[in-house]
């Protein structure tokens, strides 16, 4: 039986699930699996002390252009859709007044969300990139000084852990 998503970054991760949560995790990614985690995750971005004001700031009156994007984002990483236009690395250059916090954050709550939504096989194809875009932008926006925070270095690992582990498809 393959690991479950790590998922323990923070204490403060909240464990509401949104309504509707469904009754069993998925093991099947499709488009629809993709659009019901983004639309799930940022409805928990929205509702966040930490990081709902600065995404309501970032994105007030976009949020539909930015939640198709985010599911042509995802879909191109999980699916290879190729329909991802936008360079990731330019679309953060506005935020390096964050932290590492606000991206332990977004990688908790994200993870969080995987583990509600998917078995461990789907969350991982989610997992994986979403830690190395996270370590990826804070590298471009901190520095190549820049040292990642405890718990994402731990997450980091045991992702690397869970690949390792995994029989090769």
């Amino acid at each position: 039986m393959p690991a479950r998503v790590p998922i323990e970054m923070s204490t403060q991760t909240s464990r509401q699930r949104p309504d509707p949560w469904p009754a069993t995790r998925l093991a099947e990614i499709d488009e629809d699996a993709v659009r019901l985690l983004v639309h799930t995750f940022y409805g928990r971005i929205r509702d966040d002390d930490m990081l709902g004001p600065v995404f309501r700031q970032a994105l007030e009156g976009r949020w539909d252009i930015h939640l198709e994007k985010m599911v042509a984002f995802w879909s191109s990483i999980v699916l290879g859709a190729k329909r991802y236009r936008g360079n990731v690395t330019q679309a953060h250059q506005p935020f390096g007044h964050l932290s590492g916090e606000h991206f332990s954050r977004w990688l908790a709550l994200f993870f969080d969300t995987l583990d509600g939504l998917f078995e461990p096989q789907a969350a991982f194809a989610f997992a994986e990139p979403a830690i190395r875009i996270a370590e990826s932008l804070q590298l471009n926006l901190f520095g190549w000084e820049y040292a990642l925070p405890p718990a994402q270095r731990a997450l980091l690992d045991s992702v690397k852990q869970a690949r390792h582990a995994r029989p090769h498809e």
